[in-house]
């Protein structure tokens, strides 16, 4: 059956990256001894990677989770600028392969190629998100507009003006600091269709007001995934909001509670962890991501298969 291929090719890429980790980077060279591949759970006795070990381990502080002696690579910042920074690096092969998921998620969040959109995502200080949307952007064929969190909002609004500008992408916060502003400049004067956010959670009642305000047809969020990890879901048309298709192609993702360490059944909550396939110049296996999520056991009303789980704060 078609859900049986779909185990039979995850576990095939798990086991394939597993052994690439074990003998590309020095951290896990022992680390990976309880993988177990006739498991359910293949990774149920592998230790947690938690996101504090990830200062210790990349550069500057070490290599020690690096695969190879490559240095052509990006540097990206995870958490915080103050202080010593907490990196993530990705190969310039590894952003390229970030289009596919990214795209993936924005076509079935519903956007077009006749679609003008606004890119209001984070730019500079080695925030990594403008970047490859901008570049998803470019090859999907819309017309694209890079405008980042820092253009002021009525330069936006001269631009939407003039180009009609239908649709709207960037982080919650700037997505609305940016439209409010507008709006309570010339009310009623911008209209967006489409909304689509990502980074931090976007509220009912925000929601109701963007579609009040701008008439708004589609506000979602078309990926899910964090810096240190990958792409780990995205939402379609039909999903409300928390809720995710897994991106189980480019990721292995698990559910387990944090203390017992037991894997959830449906509709059970526990934390999410993350094993991205593509990671190869620093692999990434059972990473906690920091978020509880629960697999949802009803298939989505758009037809996918992919399995569905909702997130429920951090």
């Amino acid at each position: 059956s078609g859900e049986a291929k779909r185990k039979e090719i995850i576990s095939k890429n798990l086991e394939e990256y597993v052994r690439f980790a074990a003998r590309s980077a020095p951290f896990y060279r022992h680390r990976l001894a309880n993988y177990n591949r006739n498991s359910a759970f293949p990774l149920s006795r592998v230790p947690v990677l938690a996101p504090e070990q990830l200062r210790e381990l990349l550069p500057p502080d070490s290599r020690a989770l690096v695969a190879g002696g490559e240095t052509a690579y990006n540097v990206f910042q995870s958490g915080g600028t103050t202080g010593s920074p907490k990196t993530a690096l990705f190969s310039n092969y590894e952003l390229e392969q970030l289009t596919l998921p990214n795209a993936r998620g924005f076509f079935a969040c519903g956007l077009a190629p006749s679609d003008r959109v606004a890119n209001l995502f984070a730019v500079g200080g080695l925030y990594m998100t403008f970047l490859h949307i901008n570049r998803m952007l470019q090859q999907y064929g819309c017309m694209n507009f890079p405008f980042s969190n820092q253009t002021p909002p009525e330069f936006v609004a001269a631009v939407a003006k003039l180009f009609k500008i239908n649709c709207v992408a960037g982080i919650s916060s700037v997505v609305l600091s940016v439209l409010r502003n507008i709006d309570g400049r010339r009310p009623g004067s911008l209209k967006i269709k489409k909304i689509y956010y990502g980074g931090e959670h976007l509220y009912e009642s925000d929601k109701a007001e963007l579609r009040k305000k701008f008439g708004a047809e589609i506000i979602l969020a078309p990926g899910y995934g964090t810096v240190d990890t990958w792409y780990i879901g995205y939402q379609c048309l039909q999903c409300p909001t928390g809720v995710f298709h897994a991106h189980d192609d480019q990721c292995y993702i698990e559910i387990a509670g944090k203390e017992t360490g037991k894997h959830c059944a449906s509709g059970e909550t526990g934390m999410l962890y993350a094993t991205p396939f593509l990671r190869r110049l620093t692999p990434i296996v059972r990473y906690s991501v920091g978020d509880r999520a629960r697999w949802l056991e009803d298939k989505c009303a758009c037809g996918r298969t992919t399995p569905l789980f909702e997130l429920l704060g951090r």
